[in-house]
């Protein structure tokens, strides 16, 4: 017999059921909310290892740890005969490298944030120094600390080996005679002169070796810091000329960018390892010291084109390439670690090698063993031995953790080339659990590549329940030179596309639900965030920027029109972009604001120089106060996001952000 309930009684039953449904709900939002906690502070964590460094005999070992969140430097004794040390630096200085003199002495550089006073006005700049650390006294010396006004102090062209306890360092001096330091790439190349100092490792102190003429781009020395060749670069001509002491053994003109790099001397064979960006030598070359001619480097029987250079820190000297790929690849051109990369890779099948050092007589490496998605893992391999010791990991905290599965992935963009990529999906899942909330998350840059590696924001996002694709676009590294090039005045045209036309694709796969996406990224992957916002708005549900680019023509105007950095920025954004005001609103995210409907977080570190603040503050004053916007600065923080802190920031407020306008359940 059916029950009949007065309206009074069915209110009060809808009150009970809203209620415990309000609880139950409550409790999972908090659950959840606890669970994005957990996986900020997880993925934020920055406080693994990083960059193995064998001492030359092999008794000391360096490596970049972070055990209070900030990178450092740690260093161990591997005979056992003095303890290890622990080279702490505070959020001032940011850890850059690091690489042995001999046993006893270890360099390491940094950069800090300062404001200088310049006769342009007052400028952000990152000042580079480099830091001489004994190992046996536990004492560090600044080196160079006796020159002023100097915003690079840390390049390191030879370590001396014929005068014990002393470095050769190359600045650039003004031919006013005041010393300055690396504001040349940035700003006019005219009037600027490099010169070298042989500095005191204990002290500090310099000795002024030698001056080189003006528009002097590149200098190669031998191990021993005496000169082989030397690059003259005029950008107002378009001429380079390389030069053997004074004679001129190779010339070419309408050059607007630097098509020709001095790699490193090739004692072997004696010539010059070059890079030609353009015409049918583009890629790795020889050219003889002798007449200029130029040959291929040749890997067995193919040129090895457009490879990265392996260079010994020893002898300066050529001993392997690395190609971009899915992972990248190294190929050794000398048999020591040649045999040593064999050894390793049969006794480890499954796990990608990379060897980060290894000893003068290169019988002693340090590895990385890699699986696509996790954190590395890092062994010092003797192959007299025939033995491998474990250091320690990337990430230790996820090692028995399941993580994200990352899967190598390709579409086509809307004009018919193919686009490579990753879809990182959550642990356990594959596409055919599918669809899933996507986020799409473009590589900054531009002129770099996403690899099938462990990557901390990806990873965090998928543990979170997202898809997420990291798209190649069209100017990426790690595929063809051609795939490089096509992005030449596309910055803010078709490698736009290209990121659009991939959440397209991850849509259509049934990889990601129909209803909209949202986009994240740092850098130029943060400009491209709020483009795809712009363009792609009926889709994008919420796009997130940090450290990115919002006004690429107050960029290009910060650089003068005959430096280097000019010319290469403008070759990204297009020159034909700057004829009409409608062609440079269309590339601006300040212009592009009110197509913005989607919710927006920005956030930007104070202290970035590689795009600066005011990026952030043309953004805040254009949008006014429009309410989809939301704006976060971070403190203290630069580009990079190396540290515990700026990581879990970034985690914690995007995940939170995330879950508000794009949850997953």
């Amino acid at each position: 017999m059916m029950a009949f309930l007065s309206l009074r009684e069915v209110i009060l039953h809808l009150k009970m059921i809203l209620t415990a449904l309000a609880v139950t709900l409550a409790a999972a939002c908090q659950t959840a909310r606890a669970d994005m906690n957990e996986i900020a502070e997880l993925y934020g964590r920055a406080d693994g290892i990083a960059e193995p460094q064998l001492s030359p005999q092999g008794t000391k070992l360096a490596i970049e740890c972070a055990p209070q969140g900030l990178p450092s430097l740690c260093v161990f004794d591997l005979t056992g005969a003095t303890e290890s040390a622990l080279i702490g630096l505070d959020s001032t200085y940011r850890l850059k490298d690091f690489f042995w003199v001999d046993e006893a002495r270890l360099i390491f550089r940094f950069g800090m944030f300062e404001r200088l006073q310049t006769q342009s006005g007052m400028q952000e700049f990152e000042a580079w120094r480099a830091v001489s650390y004994d190992v046996n006294s536990g004492e560090s010396t600044v080196l160079m600390n006796d020159t002023r006004g100097m915003v690079d102090t840390s390049n390191i062209v030879s370590l001396l080996p014929q005068d014990e306890g002393k470095v050769l360092i190359m600045g650039w001096i003004y031919d006013s005679g005041a010393t300055s330091g690396t504001i040349m790439p940035t700003k006019s190349n005219k009037g600027w002169m490099p010169r070298t100092f042989a500095v005191n490792l204990k002290n500090g102190k310099t000795r002024k070796a030698e001056t080189f003429p003006k528009h002097t781009d590149q200098v190669v020395f031998d191990q021993y810091g005496r000169e082989v060749a030397r690059l003259r670069r005029d950008i107002n001509l378009g001429t380079s000329t390389v030069y053997r002491g004074r004679d001129e053994i190779y010339f070419e003109d309408d050059v607007n960018v630097r098509n020709l790099r001095l790699i490193a001397l090739e004692e072997s064979v004696g010539d010059l390892i070059v890079w030609i960006d353009r015409g049918e030598n583009r890629g790795l070359n020889y050219m003889s010291l002798r007449d200029g001619s130029m040959s291929p480097v040749m890997i067995g029987d193919k040129r090895a084109g457009a490879a990265a250079t392996i260079i010994d820190p020893y002898t300066g000297t050529l001993v392997g390439v690395e190609y971009g790929g899915e992972w990248d690849e190294q190929v050794f051109l000398v048999p020591e670690l040649d045999a040593a990369q064999s050894a390793i890779e049969a006794a480890m099948p499954g796990k990608h090698v990379t060897i980060t050092s290894w000893t003068a007589d290169r019988k002693k490496v340090s590895v990385a063993l890699a699986e696509a998605g996790r954190p590395a893992d890092y062994f010092v391999y003797d192959s007299a031995a025939g033995t491998m010791g474990s250091i320690g990991s990337a990430g230790s905290h996820l090692v028995n953790r399941p993580v994200g599965n990352v899967v190598s992935i390709s579409y086509e963009a809307r004009d018919g080339r193919t686009i490579q990529g990753f879809v990182t999906l959550p642990p356990g899942k594959t596409s055919d659990n599918g669809p899933f909330p996507l986020v799409v998350l473009p590589h900054g840059g531009p002129v770099a590549h996403d690899t099938a590696e462990f990557d901390w924001w990806s990873g965090a996002y998928a543990e979170a329940g997202y898809a997420v694709l990291r798209p190649n676009y069209r100017g990426s590294t790690g595929s063809t030179s051609e795939h490089r090039f096509a992005g030449y005045g596309e910055y803010g045209g078709k490698m736009v596309d290209d990121v659009i036309d991939g959440a397209a694709w991850a849509i259509a796969q049934g990889i990601a639900k129909p209803d909209g996406y949202c986009i994240a990224g740092g850098s130029y992957g943060g400009y491209s965030a709020l483009m795809v916002a712009a363009r792609d708005s009926g889709r994008v549900k919420c796009a997130i920027s940090v450290n990115g680019v919002t006004d690429p023509i107050l960029r290009l105007s910060e650089y003068t029109p005959d430096s280097d950095a000019y010319n290469h920025y403008e070759l990204m954004l297009g020159s034909g972009r700057f004829s009409d005001d409608a062609s440079r609103a269309a590339i601006m995210p300040v212009r592009q604001a009110g197509a913005m409907s989607a919710p927006i977080l920005i956030m930007h570190g104070r202290e970035d120089t590689r795009v600066p603040f005011r990026q952030f503050t043309r953004m805040r004053e254009a949008t006014g106060n429009r309410p989809n916007f939301t704006f976060v600065e971070m403190e203290g923080e630069d580009h990079f996001l190396q540290s515990t802190y700026a990581r879990s920031d970034v985690l914690n407020r995007t995940l939170t952000f995330l879950e508000a306008h794009h949850p997953v359940q």
